[in-house]
């Protein structure tokens, strides 16, 4: 068998992902086994409610990188990613960084960088940019023009526990899956709670917009012939989790490095314009 530990005890994407790989058992041969965290005090009894089943709590982050065969680090706050990463990476196991993958883009390349010298696979992000439609709408820009295109998703740029950065992160992602990280240039506009982004490629823009008058992941794609797509969320840790176990079983990780360090920095680069934008 197989076994992932999770670094991180807040938010519910452990929670979500124990369920997947052990009461759903969607990975056959891969058990969701150890935890570790320090983000947020839970007694045993709120660890049993949180994680499904898991095969043990580890004391310290080197008990469980030690025992587990590939890590997943689900911390919510960006900045602690990095020192994670390194001593998972250190360790020559395959590691899934989870969004937003960093706080700032020299941690991003720290990360990859220090992945790619050791010959570590290396994967995470958004969920949300490993949706199977994702694939097929950047097919369908394969296939034909479109001058512009526009992502939208709810993010809160007043939220009073700093979390812009860990929604916003998904657009900023999908931008770079779909358009790729070569952008040129960014606009900001904000008005109120709304925010609009900007950025522009050699070929074409992408409008991304942040709002709280949405719960979808909604594309259009604006051409000769016009597209739009809402995007069905529920399938997100399914789906990502397929990219990662493909990548844990090819060794091959399926995102460009350069894709997670330019979204990190497209999003430094919206959130700074962001506090100078007119409202």
């Amino acid at each position: 068998m197989y076994k992932i530990g999770c670094i991180g005890h807040a938010g519910r994407h452990g929670e979500f992902l124990s369920r997947i790989f052990n009461r759903e058992k969607c990975f056959d041969g891969y058990r969701f086994s150890y935890v570790f965290g320090e983000d947020e005090a839970l007694t045993r009894e709120q660890k049993d409610e949180r994680f499904y089943q898991v095969d043990g709590y580890c004391s310290t982050v080197d008990e469980l990188i030690a025992r587990s065969d590939a890590v997943m680090i689900l911390t919510i706050p960006g900045e602690s990613h990095l020192p994670y990463a390194l001593k998972v990476i250190e360790a020559g196991k395959p590691v899934f960084v989870d969004k937003p993958f960093a706080a700032t883009y020299e941690d991003a390349v720290a990360i990859t960088e220090a992945a790619q010298a050791r010959g570590v696979p290396l994967f995470g992000g958004s969920t949300l940019r490993h949706l199977k439609k994702l694939d097929e709408i950047k097919e369908l820009m394969g296939r034909e023009y479109f001058p512009f295109i526009s992502i939208s998703y709810r993010a809160d740029p007043e939220s009073p526990l700093g979390l812009y950065h860990y929604y916003a992160s998904h657009i900023a992602e999908i931008c770079m899956a779909l358009c790729g990280p070569d952008y040129r240039d960014v606009t900001v506009s904000r008005n109120g709670k709304n925010l609009c982004s900007v950025v522009k490629y050699e070929n074409t823009s992408a409008v991304l917009m942040t709002t709280l008058d949405t719960k979808l992941v909604n594309i259009h794609l604006l051409g000769q012939n016009s597209y739009s797509f809402d995007l069905n969320q529920d399938e997100c840790y399914i789906d990502g989790t397929t990219k990662f176990i493909h990548m844990i079983e090819t060794g091959k990780p399926p995102v460009p490095y350069k894709e997670f360090c330019n979204s990190v920095k497209l999003l430094q680069d919206i959130t700074r314009k962001m506090s100078a934008a007119a409202w």
